[in-house]
Order: structure tokens, then C-alpha cells, then sequence
């Protein structure tokens, strides 16, 4: 047994892939494209919410801005705010498998995307395509992580993913768990993971999931056994008894 720091993330809010692609399945249409974006390129819910047409590059998303947290309100101007951490232009790159970019293009097929007037944080006018639009498209007001989370746990109920007092077992956060937990498990560099998470340092990664890296702990033993108390080689052995 070890001790983990206090924001390491709890394997139980990890959700499987079995449970990852039956969220997929049971939740609005409008919003299936959202499960891809967070479990397979470690989106926050607010940067899938503002994910529009702008953002997909061949094989790799472009993340410039999320939604802002009073998108839902009528009288909100600068809808997309940017990043976590981030000013204003910046953005982060992620790449994407094949799979979420197929699901973009069935996503622009079957919900097209429409344009969104809004003001950026230096008040310049902007206009994009956005993924999810309100249902009411005339309201031009847009749903935001507070909204969306009534969907997430719809679908979980709906697909029987309940603790046992009958409440959905996990949040929007915990698909971005599965997709830094599943790079690291298959050996991608944490650093490289952290980049693509958006984190402001890497320390912040590995406080929540340097636990999850896999045989670090009896890779540090080895290590360090090696380097302190090395194997006498063979060789050696048998000329000492010569």
C-alpha cells in the first residue's frame, strides 16, 4: 500500500471504457459528441460546450476558447470566455484519433452547426460555428456546464450507471479522468498528458494522477536497489571462488 497526495484523483471516479461508451449511448443526441471530446481528448465539459467548427485540424483540436458560466442568460455578450489560466488568443493544442474526428463530421452532418455573435474579453466581435447551439435557436443564449449536467445525469440513469442510493455515479469531470488515466496507463510521458489536460503547471498533473502511472512504484525500487546495492555479476562471483 502507498499514500497518494490530497488531490490525487480516486480510481472509483474513473469510469471503465464499458461505461465511458454507454453514456455515449444513452445520452441526447445533441450532446453524444460531447462524450468523445472529454474521454478521448481530455476536454473540460466547458471547452466541449464551445467547440466549433474552427477547432478541428486534420488530426489534432485547436482549443481557444470554453463557454462562459452565464451563457444561458439572454443578456450575455461574451459567451465564449478563454481558457482556464489561459488570456485571451491563447489556446492549446490536443491531437485526436480518427474516430473523434469521424464523429465531427457525422456531428456537422446531423446537427448543423450555426453561427454565434458574441463579444471576446477586449470587446471585439466575434463570430463562429459552433457544435451546440440551444435548442431554442432564437433565443441565441447557449448551454452551459450547469445546464449540460442534467443531460450527463439523464444518461447515466437511463444506462443504470447509479450508487446504490440511486444518484449517477459520476460527473462530466470524470471522462477527462479516463483520458488522462488511460494515456498514462499506455505510456504516454505526463508531461506530455499535462499539456494536453491544459494544466497550469505539471505539478497540478501529478498531484491528481501521478499515482496512476503504471509500475512507477516498483520501477523506483528497482532503481534504486540497483544503484545502491548492485548485483554482484556472475563473473565476479566465480572468480572470487577460483
Amino acid at each position: 500500500m502507498h499514500s497518494t497526495p490530497n488531490l490525487a484523483v480516486d480510481e472509483d471516479e474513473i469510469p471503465t471504457l464499458v461505461e465511458v461508451n454507454l453514456i455515449h449511448q444513452h445520452i441526447s443526441p445533441q450532446y453524444k459528441l460531447t462524450v468523445p471530446l472529454q474521454a478521448g481528448a481530455g476536454l473540460r465539459i466547458s471547452e466541449a460546450l464551445a467547440f466549433h467548427t474552427g477547432c478541428l485540424r486534420d488530426d489534432f483540436i485547436r482549443v481557444r476558447w470554453q463557454i462562459s458560466a452565464k451563457a444561458n442568460r439572454e443578456d450575455c455578450k461574451t459567451r465564449l470566455v478563454p481558457l482556464k489560466h489561459r488570456q485571451e488568443g491563447e489556446y492549446r493544442d490536443v491531437p485526436v484519433a480518427p474516430f473523434i474526428v469521424d464523429e465531427c463530421h457525422e456531428r456537422e452532418v446531423t446537427f448543423r452547426p450555426i453561427p454565434l455573435e458574441f463579444q471576446d474579453k477586449a470587446g471585439r466581435p466575434r463570430v463562429v460555428e459552433v457544435f451546440f447551439p440551444p435548442r431554442d435557436r432564437g433565443k441565441g443564449v447557449m448551454p452551459t456546464a450547469t445546464t449540460y449536467a442534467y443531460h450527463f445525469r439523464k444518461a447515466q440513469i437511463a444506462a443504470g450507471l447509479t450508487k446504490p442510493d440511486g444518484i449517477a455515479k459520476y460527473t462530466p469531470h470524470s471522462l477527462r479522468h479516463f483520458f488522462a488515466s488511460t494515456a498514462l496507463a499506455n505510456g504516454v510521458p505526463i508531461h506530455e498528458v499535462s499539456r494536453w489536460l491544459g494544466h497550469k503547471s505539471i505539478k497540478t498533473t501529478v498531484d491528481i494522477y501521478g499515482h496512476l502511472v503504471p509500475e512507477a512504484w516498483d520501477r523506483c525500487r528497482d532503481v534504486m536497489q540497483n544503484a545502491m546495492r548492485p548485483a554482484v555479476a556472475d563473473s565476479d562471483e566465480s572468480a572470487s571462488t577460483a
